[in-house]
């Protein structure tokens, strides 16, 4: 799937990106099966999520749309960056399909 030129990142680039935003902004080396809520403190966790926010919108076009909060939510580091993956997936579709009618396309192939 494509965005212009732009492919869409496997969840393992999604991740390794997330988690090089993580170190930079914590200093920490992680584990994806740390707890999320042992990153810094609520503000930390919040500059990590608004950064790779940031850089995804520089890279890909549009911004990541949250509906709640990420900064304090429990569970795993990896269930964080599943949820921003399934956000960002989604909202890839929807920016694919609009760049095509967009083009002017008739058949929307994804």
């Amino acid at each position: 799937m494509k965005i212009g030129n732009q492919e869409k990142p496997t969840f393992a680039q999604f991740r390794e990106s997330f988690l090089m935003t993580l170190h930079q902004i914590t200093g920490m080396n992680v584990n994806t099966c740390d707890s999320w809520l042992t990153m810094g403190d609520s503000e930390i966790r919040e500059k990590t999520i608004r950064e790779f926010i940031r850089l995804n919108e520089q890279q890909y076009g549009f911004e990541i749309v949250l509906l709640g909060q990420l900064n304090n939510k429990e569970g795993s580091i990896e269930g964080v960056i599943g949820e921003l993956y399934h956000v960002f997936s989604t909202m890839f579709l929807v920016e694919v399909i609009n760049s095509k009618i967009r083009a002017g396309e008739k058949r929307v192939e994804i």
